[in-house]
């Protein structure tokens, strides 16, 4: 049984009580919050328990749509409009999300391979500082949503939501030849018409396309899998990810809406408040989240995603059981 520990509001000196003493370089994983998102676990709230380690850089990914975050230079400025101007930021894979670290997934039962921003390598150590919530896709999301999602590159995001590769949509396409030109594998050509069309032969689903579109022509194939495959997927990655490192987590019981922080408007608060969990255990984490939100705000289990959880204790990431202790 794995050990939670729980607090009502946001106290440095408890949390610090039961942090780790963490090997450098010490990765803070993080989300900036979308333009637009009022909801986002505030930088002041992040800034008191960064405070308390030594050295940290704030890390995350770039994202798979098209927004400030998809390339690192205008995800960073939206960070720092956003606060986070406190500690330095690295965007694990590269300016235009295409900068891959492959890892194996151990007992991957969807994945053998698990594709990170190559920068991940670097960190002996990480705190995982998550936001728990509800999301369209994978009911909710937690610790195992931001190491799984939040650390995988361009090209893994694509693997975590897709069952199939991308495509031009053409009556969008200018024909300007950036995809073509920034294609690692040369897969992108003209068509007949003079459109741009992917050779779904060639390509290696790296989605760098999607980030050089300056149009949004790209399609991305979301509802290509099923939101089970989906959570488990999510699991395999987030093993590939926390496999070998110092890990800990820190879930924000607060602000829970209904969707993800990459919604780029404000959203409605589901419930208050509830407040802070820790534990080394990210599964037991998520579990002890979850349970909490649905035994004051029960609806929160229509959403479903619960496989994150029976498939990341099947897997060895973590275990369901825990023991919920008050800080």
């Amino acid at each position: 049984m794995s050990s939670v520990y729980f607090l009502k509001n946001l106290d440095p000196v408890k949390i610090k009580s039961v942090l780790p003493k963490f090997t450098t370089p010490l990765g803070v994983k993080v989300h900036f919050g979308e333009e637009g998102n009022t909801t986002f676990i505030p930088a002041e709230k992040i800034k008191q328990i960064v405070d308390l380690l030594s050295s940290p850089t704030l890390i995350e990914c770039n994202v798979l749509y098209k927004s400030p975050r998809t390339r690192a230079s205008t995800h960073i400025k939206l960070a720092k409009e956003h606060g986070f101007d406190f500690a330095p930021i690295e965007i694990l894979d590269g300016e235009a999300g295409d900068e891959d670290l492959e890892l194996p997934v151990p007992g991957g039962q969807h994945l053998k391979l698990a594709y990170l921003g190559r920068g991940f390598s670097k960190y002996t150590s990480v705190l995982f500082i998550s936001h728990f919530k509800g999301h369209g896709l994978s009911g909710f999301g937690g610790a195992i949503k931001n190491i799984g999602m939040g650390l995988a590159s361009r090209r893994g995001k694509l693997a975590l939501h897709a069952s199939v590769k991308h495509q031009v949509k053409s009556e969008k396409c200018l024909s300007c030849g950036a995809c073509i030109a920034n294609c690692p594998v040369s897969a992108i050509g003209y068509d007949e018409s003079g459109k741009a069309r992917i050779d779904q032969r060639i390509c290696i689903s790296c989605s760098k396309c999607l980030a050089m579109c300056p149009v949004g022509a790209i399609n991305i194939p979301w509802g290509s899998t099923t939101k089970e495959i989906f959570c488990e997927r999510l699991a395999e990655y987030a093993l590939a990810a926390v496999s070998s490192r110092q890990c800990f987590y820190l879930n924000f019981v607060m602000s829970i809406t209904k969707d993800c922080d990459c919604h780029n408007e404000p959203m409605p608060i589901l419930t208050p408040d509830i407040g802070l969990l820790l534990s080394a255990d990210p599964v037991a984490l998520d579990q002890a989240s979850y349970d909490l939100i649905n035994n004051q705000y029960p609806e929160f289990s229509q959403f479903g995603g619960l496989e994150q959880l029976s498939h990341g204790e099947k897997i060895g990431l973590g275990q369901r059981q825990y023991e919920l202790i008050n800080l």
